[in-house]
């Protein structure tokens, strides 16, 4: 009896053993066949920079220590970028008072999450950033301030939340310049010279004479962005145009979006960086330069317990969290080879999938077809290509006859 016992424990350790061998195998394999598919991406030449963009992030827990290979080899990607830039739609905060909508606020800690991933320039023009008012505000600023973040987007004064956010990689200088593009006056803070708030671009409902219903900028605001982006054109390489977009559908692109996007290229932009509607939507092309009106969402962690206290933002965040809504759990990694001067000369999409959790990971197989297959599709109507290469896309610029005017 005693020895079916000794040889029953022994088994079950050595079926142990082979477990937790195999599991070892199999994440060998994993990262191996990743870190294949990553050489397969275009590399630089010397003189060239690489920049990465993402779209919303709101990261509230740590996600550094994670074991998951897909996980790990998409920062892997973006910290092998000399640039790397995200939308930070939350509030840094330990202390204050919530206002009563959906909350996104992360303890000041969660900034060493973002130094880890390599994150170097961030938009905090969003409707999120007021969360914890003008307090949760500051100290966001001072915690992105203290680990090197740059950021634009929000300030105490119009002029300190339109400064445009400089970073210089190899001699290359990129500013950014981040608005908020919304209508509705409750969904966010503008900055005024009253009071601390975003740079936000405000929007009224317009019927046009075909009795199409559109939202169209306040001129004050559009011609406050026009001047901020003039004034980084003068001393920029590039000038990227971060844009928090609320209004329209989820993934509908209506002459109001084009209105802003395009007035934005109109005074210089070099490429817009959209999101704002947490799905991913089309890419368009205007007098060459390209207008990506949303990445997706690129982290997604809304704790439930958090909202306790505000049942009608419960109702929201567990709608836009449940895992049977693809659109919310799809996004896309943009990943651009610029030039000495500034040229976009490739443009690459990698498929990101997001976790029950809401963490981010780069998809392969069918998962990653259907997300690609998503930006075809939407991009498509306004003129532009989106070409697989093998398990990621690269944008094609629409040719000069069909380039939409």
């Amino acid at each position: 009896m005693k020895r079916g016992v000794v040889w029953g424990a022994r088994i079950a350790a050595a079926a142990m053993a082979w477990s937790a061998q195999a599991a070892i195998a199999a994440d060998d394999t994993a990262t191996a066949t990743w870190k294949t598919r990553i050489a397969q991406l275009a590399q630089p030449a010397a003189d060239e920079v690489v920049m990465t963009a993402v779209g919303d992030a709101i990261w509230t827990h740590k996600i550094s220590t994670s074991p998951d290979v897909g996980l790990r080899s998409l920062f892997e990607v973006m910290r092998a970028a000399d640039i790397a830039f995200l939308n930070h739609e939350q509030v840094l905060a330990d202390s204050g008072y919530p206002t009563a909508k959906e909350i996104a606020k992360a303890d000041p800690s969660i900034v060493d999450e973002l130094t880890w991933a390599g994150v170097d320039m961030v938009s905090i023009a969003n409707n999120h950033l007021m969360d914890f008012g003008p307090s949760g505000m500051e100290t966001t600023l001072k915690t992105l301030d203290k680990a090197g973040i740059k950021y634009s987007g929000a300030g105490f004064t119009p002029a300190q939340a339109y400064q445009p956010a400089v970073v210089e990689k190899k001699g290359l200088k990129v500013a950014l310049v981040a608005v908020m593009v919304s209508p509705t006056l409750n969904i966010g803070t503008a900055a005024t010279e009253a009071s601390p708030g975003v740079a936000w671009v405000r929007g009224a409902t317009v019927r046009q004479p075909d009795g199409k219903v559109v939202i169209a900028p306040w001129d004050s605001d559009l011609r406050l962005m026009e001047d901020t982006i003039k004034a980084a054109r003068k001393t920029a390489d590039l000038v990227a145009v971060s844009m928090h977009i609320h209004w329209g559908g989820l993934a509908d692109i209506d002459a109001g979006k084009q209105l802003v996007t395009r007035a934005a290229v109109d005074a210089g932009a070099d490429i817009i960086l959209g999101h704002g509607p947490h799905v991913v939507n089309g890419i368009e092309f205007y007098k060459g330069k390209p207008i990506v009106y949303s990445a997706g969402n690129f982290a997604f962690q809304f704790p439930p317990g958090a909202y306790e206290y505000f049942p009608q933002s419960l109702k929201v965040v567990q709608s836009m969290s449940n895992v049977t809504q693809p659109p919310f759990y799809e996004a896309v990694m943009l990943r651009m080879i610029l030039s000495a001067k500034g040229e976009i000369r490739r443009m690459e999409l990698l498929p990101v999938g997001l976790s029950p959790a809401g963490d981010p990971y780069l998809e392969s197989g069918e998962k990653a077809d259907a997300v690609l297959a998503r930006v075809q599709a939407l991009s498509k109507p306004l003129g532009t290509g989106i070409k697989r290469e093998d398990w990621y896309a690269v944008v094609e610029p629409p040719k000069a006859g069909q380039r939409r005017k």
